[in-house]
């Protein structure tokens, strides 16, 4: 999808030495959570796409301890008899709290992530 000369180019550095592993996991991190199909080079929304997902990979090399653990962000709540711990979390709800914040207002902004608002076509 994206290249180290597309990662250098748009943040002006030299990209990490396990760019494959982290393209890999940040595609797997966006196909996740998102509502409609990976654009194709011929929709409208594909650059912001590609700039989602090279933002996602610079978030994981700054916070490769996301990619490592396993745990939630939070133990759970309790309200009344009703008790919600982080096991009981969704897939989706674990990618969201790994998705980075730019990520998923690009994500967002071109409709991938809310069905309703029309998204990319096919």
């Amino acid at each position: 999808m994206v290249t180290k000369e597309d990662y250098e180019e748009y943040f002006g550095q030299t990209a990490p030495s396990n760019f494959s592993r982290l393209e890999s996991i940040s595609l797997s991190t966006i196909k996740s959570v998102i509502t409609r199909p990976i654009p194709v080079e011929t929709c409208p929304c594909y650059k912001e796409f590609k700039e989602a997902l090279l933002e996602q990979i610079g978030f994981y090399e700054e916070n490769p301890d996301l990619i490592t653990s396993t745990n939630a962000t939070s133990s759970g709540y309790t309200l009344g008899s009703y008790s919600e711990s982080a096991s009981n979390k969704n897939e989706t709800s674990k990618s969201i709290e790994r998705l980075s914040p730019i990520t998923y207002d690009k994500l967002l902004n071109c409709g991938l992530l809310q069905s309703q608002l029309g998204g990319c076509c096919l």
